[in-house]
């Protein structure tokens, strides 16, 4: 399994998703591979291949809480080459031989995208219930 926690680390609340993956990094969880990054980039799709789950956490603005959702195939055909949302990143990795078993997406509200370093209080405790979440998918 692939755990791909996704933001910037200077804008607060983006930073939850890699705020979820490097504390599930630190519980070393046996086959569970823990990635962190600061954007979904085509150069993550190798590590998609033969893969029973991979999951993508990352901040969201469109959500008011926590939520677990399938990532499907983008079937518009349009990719870019710099920058991919997590459908098409999936879609890019099966182009080229490397589709998961099954993808999913945990996406966390963002209540505060200023600039900073510090997850707000509220972050916090979504990056918590986002965790739990993911440790449920893990296990």
């Amino acid at each position: 399994m692939l755990v791909v926690g996704v933001g910037s680390l200077l804008r607060t609340d983006d930073a939850v998703g890699r705020l979820v993956a490097d504390r599930l990094e630190t519980m070393a969880l046996a086959g569970v591979e823990v990635a962190s990054v600061h954007q979904l980039t085509p150069e993550l799709a190798p590590s998609f291949g033969d893969r029973e789950l991979v999951v993508i956490v990352d901040a969201a603005v469109d959500v008011d809480e926590v939520t677990v959702s399938a990532i499907e195939i983008d079937g518009s055909g349009a990719l870019m080459t710099h920058h991919l949302g997590p459908a098409g990143l999936l879609s890019f990795a099966a182009k080229l031989g490397w589709r998961p078993a099954r993808a999913v997406a945990v996406r966390i509200p963002a209540p505060d995208l200023e600039v900073g370093t510090e997850v707000s209080v509220p972050g916090e405790a979504f990056a918590r219930q986002a965790l739990d979440e993911v440790l449920a998918l893990v296990r």
